[in-house]
C-alpha cells in the first residue's frame, strides 16, 4: 500500500506543473489552542495556503498545504494532492497526502465527492492512512456540509469516524464533529474564520477539543465561488486528519 500511495503521489506531482495557470487559491495564518484531557492544553500557531489549477476538460488539481507548530511539540506539517472532476452539480475525485513532524510520518489515500445545491453543498472523504514508524494503519470517513449565508459568509459543520489498528495494542475507533465559518470582506480579498473541533477515541478513553482563528488572503472571487470551482477540498480530509492523529 505504501508503494501505492507514493506513486500516486508522484504521479501528481508530474501532472500538475503541466496545467494552466492557478484559477484561485487563499495563502493564510492560523493561531488556536488543543485541550487534551488530562494531558492540559497548548496554543499553536502556523501557516496554510490551497491553490486549483484547471486541466483538461473538467478535471481540476487542487494542492493544499499547513506547517504549525507550538511551544510544547515539533513543528507539523501536512500536504495533500487531490485530482477530480467537477461541475456544476457534483464533486468526485481522489487524493494523496503526507503529514507528520521530525518524528514521524503518516501517508493517507482516499476518495472525495460533493454535490452543490443552491446555497449549501454536502461533501464527504473516506480514506485509508498508514504509519510505518508506529506499525498503525486504519481508515475513516469523514460527512461536511457548508451553508452559505450569502456568497462571502459560510457556515460549516462535520461528522467523522475512523477505525486504527496499533501494532502491538489493538484496534480502536475514533469519533469527530466540529463546527465553524467563514467571512470574507467586500472590499478586499480578506476572510476571518473560526473553528471548534472535538475528537475522542473510545478504547483510550481520550478527548481533545481544538479552537482556531484564521485569517486567509483568497484570489479567484467569493467564498461560494472557492467552494463551487477553486481549491476547496481541504476542510473534508482535514477532519478525518484528526482522527489519525495528524
Amino acid at each position: 500500500m505504501r508503494n501505492w500511495i507514493i506513486g500516486a503521489a508522484a504521479l501528481l506531482a508530474v501532472a500538475a506543473p503541466s496545467v494552466a495557470a492557478a484559477q484561485t487559491g487563499y495563502v493564510g495564518a492560523v493561531y488556536g489552542n488543543i485541550d487534551v484531557d488530562g494531558l492540559g492544553d497548548a496554543d499553536y500557531y502556523g501557516v496554510e495556503g490551497a491553490v486549483a489549477f484547471a486541466g483538461s476538460g473538467s478535471i481540476v488539481f487542487e494542492l493544499d498545504a499547513a506547517i504549525t507548530d507550538s511551544d510544547d511539540t515539533d513543528t507539523g506539517y501536512g500536504v495533500t494532492g487531490h485530482v477530480y472532476s467537477r461541475n456544476d452539480s457534483y464533486l468526485f475525485g481522489g487524493f494523496v497526502g503526507l503529514a507528520g513532524n521530525d518524528d514521524t510520518d503518516t501517508w493517507t489515500v482516499g476518495a472525495e465527492a460533493a454535490k452543490y445545491y443552491a446555497n449549501w453543498t454536502l461533501a464527504g472523504a473516506v480514506a485509508y492512512g498508514e504509519n510505518e514508524d508506529f506499525g498503525s494503519d486504519g481508515w475513516g470517513v469523514n460527512v461536511e456540509g457548508r451553508f452559505f449565508v450569502h456568497d462571502n459568509f459560510r457556515l460549516n459543520g462535520n461528522l467523522g469516524w475512523a477505525t486504527i489498528d496499533y501494532d502491538g495494542f489493538g484496534e480502536d475507533d475514533a469519533f469527530t464533529y466540529g463546527l465553524g465559518g467563514e467571512y470574507q470582506f467586500a472590499t478586499v480579498p480578506v476572510s476571518v474564520g473560526l473553528a471548534w473541533s472535538h475528537v475522542e477515541f473510545d478504547e483510550v478513553d481520550t478527548e481533545a477539543n481544538a479552537l482556531t482563528l484564521g485569517v486567509r488572503y483568497n484570489w479567484g472571487g467569493t467564498l461560494r465561488d472557492r467552494d463551487r470551482n477553486g481549491a476547496s477540498q481541504a476542510s473534508v480530509f482535514g477532519s478525518l486528519g484528526s482522527a489519525f492523529g495528524l
